[in-house]
């Protein structure tokens, strides 16, 4: 909490800095990532049993990913100031005007699967955002994130020149740690998983804190006059 306070005090050119610094950083350690990514990989695969193939997908990190990772890290540099939108003002009576303006939300745990390259996408929203955060990503790329935590909050410290502490940025190690954290809702703010949806009904009834939850995704498809009916009666059916 302390580090995102720190985090909010700084002016959004100072954050858009450091984000910048955390994208060349990550394209400069690509190698030390992609080391770290093919531990997990070996890992995966010497499970019994295996990690299945789509998720093996899901685990691995590439050159093309990371360049991906680090243009959308500039990109969220680029974009506008989140802090301070004036969303709405309501002039309740002469002199007192009522005002909808965007903040930060404070202390934010998120939880997320085996995807390592959500690690970098996620830190760099909360530090835009001027958030401090929790992160307990997949067991299966403990060695990526691991990598990439170091290499994002030895950078967020050196580019606000010890402004904004390293531990801005916490990274979750175990399971047990989580139910622990579940506790401490004087603490964290928000609580954001994403898994399954029995994942996220235990999390809601494990905590006091306010969990931004998620439910089955509604798939559609829109099927044109011109199209092949048959095609289309394969894909819906």
């Amino acid at each position: 909490r302390a580090g995102g306070r720190k985090l909010l005090a700084l002016s959004s050119e100072e954050r858009a800095l450091i984000l910048v610094a955390v994208a060349h950083a990550l394209e400069d350690s690509k190698d030390e990532i992609l080391q770290a990514n093919q531990k997990d990989l070996q890992a995966a695969k010497d499970r019994n049993p295996p990690l299945a193939g789509p998720l093996l997908k899901r685990l691995a990190l590439t050159e093309h990913k990371i360049q991906t990772l680090v243009d959308g890290i500039k990109s969220i540099a680029a974009a506008e100031e989140p802090i301070g939108k004036v969303l709405s003002r309501t002039e309740l009576s002469d002199g007192l005007m009522l005002r909808k303006e965007t903040t930060a939300i404070g202390v934010l745990l998120i939880i997320f699967e085996s995807r390592p390259d959500s690690l970098p996408q996620i830190a760099s929203l909360s530090l835009r955002s001027g958030n401090g955060l929790l992160l307990k990503g997949g067991r299966e790329a403990e060695f990526s994130n691991r990598t990439l935590h170091k290499i994002i909050t030895e950078t967020i410290e050196r580019a606000s020149e010890g402004k904004v502490p390293s531990s801005v940025i916490g990274l979750v190690q175990s399971r047990a740690e989580i139910y622990s954290l579940l506790q401490l809702d004087k603490y964290i703010d928000l609580v954001i998983p994403r898994g399954s949806n029995a994942m996220v009904s235990h999390i809601q009834s494990s905590t006091q804190i306010p969990v931004l939850g998620h439910a089955d995704g509604i798939c559609h498809v829109y099927v044109h006059p011109s199209a092949a009916i048959e095609k289309a009666e394969k894909i819906v059916v």
